[in-house]
């Protein structure tokens, strides 16, 4: 770099400034467009990695409810504002339908089933609503759910019915699993809302939590089809 700059120096030395630019711009031209380049590539990482790869505040992950994004981004964004929270980083997906055990789902993507328990490895689930049934394969796989006593206790979700698993209430009854019905035709399917037990959850995780089943309860409240969540599910 000081070899360029003192060879422009003395070959413009006596030259007026605009001289000297189109001299630079005529004969370095290329040096320039590489220089811009590099410094473009620096930003756009930069930003990528700095602003736009941050991790969500809060995830929900909706099993085997069938896919409809204008449906989550509307949950997505009540939420967020109940939580005062970023609703860039707050994540409700429905993409994940796909067979397990004795349940058959044909046309689905099965790589959603090892992204879920990757998920869960990794600790980036902090909700999940799902059928009992699966509720039940994920404890036989090893997974735990956190007890909601205290939530239920102090009124969060005084207005759900308790999922008693052990003794304990690990989840809420959101109503009926209307799709899971249409899909095997039992009818007394529950569908669930639960949050995965991680033995380190801190205390913003939890109250982010505690706000969703609020929410959910207050949804189930305003729903219309016979105490069914169909605002957020059905």
């Amino acid at each position: 770099m000081k070899k360029y700059l003192r060879d422009i120096k003395e070959k413009t030395s006596g030259m007026t400034r605009r001289e000297t630019c189109s001299y630079i711009w005529s004969y370095y031209w290329y040096h320039i467009m590489i220089f811009i380049s590099v410094i473009a590539l620096i930003l756009l990482f930069a930003a990528h990695y700095g602003l736009g790869n941050k991790k969500p505040l809060f995830t929900c992950l909706m099993i085997n409810q069938g896919l409809d994004e204008a449906r989550d981004l509307r949950i997505r964004d009540e939420f967020a504002q109940r939580a005062d929270l970023p609703r860039e980083r707050v994540v409700i997906d429905s993409d994940y339908n796909f067979s397990y055990g004795q349940f058959r789902l044909e046309g689905t993507n099965e790589s959603s089933y090892e992204k879920f328990f990757f998920q869960w490895r990794n600790q980036e689930i902090d909700a999940v609503i799902l059928s009992e049934s699966f509720y039940k394969h994920c404890r036989e796989m090893g997974g735990d759910f956190r007890v909601l006593a205290n939530e239920m206790s102090e009124g969060a979700g005084n207005r759900l019915q308790a999922y008693m698993d052990e003794g304990e209430c690990r989840a809420v009854v959101l109503g009926t699993d209307l799709y899971t019905e249409k899909i095997t035709g039992k009818e007394d399917e529950k569908l669930l809302l639960a949050f995965p037990e991680y033995g380190n959850s801190s205390e913003s995780s939890l109250k982010e939590s505690r706000i969703f089943l609020e929410y959910a309860c207050e949804k189930l409240q305003e729903g219309t089809g016979g105490g069914i969540l169909e605002e957020i599910i059905n």
